[in-house]
């Protein structure tokens, strides 16, 4: 067997092992069905990546870019997403239950029909972010930027000043 068959063979027997990545085209990588639980995604650029109908329990992302990402039918419990940017995400009916998001940036993110029950949001800059039909029991926010940011079409502004009205 020469060098190049060696090499080939060795190629193939690793991509049949390696997770199966559509890529459609150069910009964006798609996940559908793949276990990542307690993976670690660390200082990587996922820019416009699909996750779909996948098991992302415990994950940590740290430092990362979620830009554009879609994550879509997931179990992410418990994940864990520190200093990273989310601009533009989208999540949709993914349970978030205990995760925590801390010093992210989700600007002009889309997030639908979520199980965030128990989560923890802390330093997050959410402008023009919107929240439909989540579920929000025990979820905690600490400092956490909400300018023209919406929960089921209703400003979250409105929604914090009429607490505090409540609570006087």
């Amino acid at each position: 067997m020469t060098m190049a068959e060696k090499k080939k063979k060795t190629r193939s027997a690793e991509a049949a092992q390696a997770p199966v990545v559509e890529e459609p085209d150069e910009t964006r990588q798609i996940f559908t069905g793949e276990s990542f639980k307690g993976a670690v995604f660390e200082h990587v650029d996922l820019d416009g990546a699909v996750f779909n109908a996948g098991n992302l329990y415990c994950v940590a992302v740290i430092g990362s870019n979620f830009d554009q990402t879609r994550i879509e039918e997931c179990s992410m419990q418990n994940a864990q997403f520190r200093n990273m940017g989310m601009k533009n995400a989208s999540f949709q009916a993914v349970n978030l239950h205990g995760a925590v998001f801390t010093n992210a940036d989700m600007r002009e993110s889309k997030v639908m029909h979520l199980d965030m029950c128990g989560s923890g949001f802390a330093h997050l800059n959410m402008n023009e972010s919107l929240f439909e039909n989540c579920a929000f029991i025990g979820t905690k926010f600490n400092g956490c930027d909400w300018n023209e940011a919406t929960i089921d079409g209703i400003p979250v502004r409105d929604l914090i000043a009429a607490y505090r009205e409540l609570h006087k």
